[in-house]
């Protein structure tokens, strides 16, 4: 496989495309973290902090979920620790149900296993 130099001006165009892509996304972060900051109270900030820590894809789910929540009057700010809780729980349940967290050994057969 032979490889293809590229001109200085397209690595800098590359460049460039990367940082606004960084830049953008630095954008996301901050406005979801500003609403979570008006939506969500201290201690329930802390504990989707906490959940973070462990498991992050959790974590965001029940952020983007208590996000559309507040946008669309299901929830009502702040969203309390015990809310958080409650969604964490159901998102659990949800996780445990459809089979997405669980765990199978599959070993191999031995001839003696017959």
């Amino acid at each position: 496989m032979s490889r293809v130099p590229i001109s200085d001006d397209q690595a800098q165009r590359m460049m460039a495309q990367e940082q606004q892509r960084q830049d953008r996304a630095a954008a996301v972060d901050e406005q979801k973290e500003s609403m979570l900051r008006a939506f969500v109270s201290v201690e329930g900030r802390e504990r989707l902090k906490r959940i973070e820590q462990v498991k992050a894809e959790r974590a965001h789910q029940v952020e983007m979920h208590i996000i559309q929540a507040v946008r669309a009057g299901k929830l009502q700010p702040p969203v309390s620790d015990d809310t958080v809780r409650e969604l964490l729980t159901q998102l659990s349940t949800q996780v445990a149900e459809s089979g997405a967290g669980k765990i199978t050994f599959a070993r191999k057969k031995m001839d003696d296993d017959w």
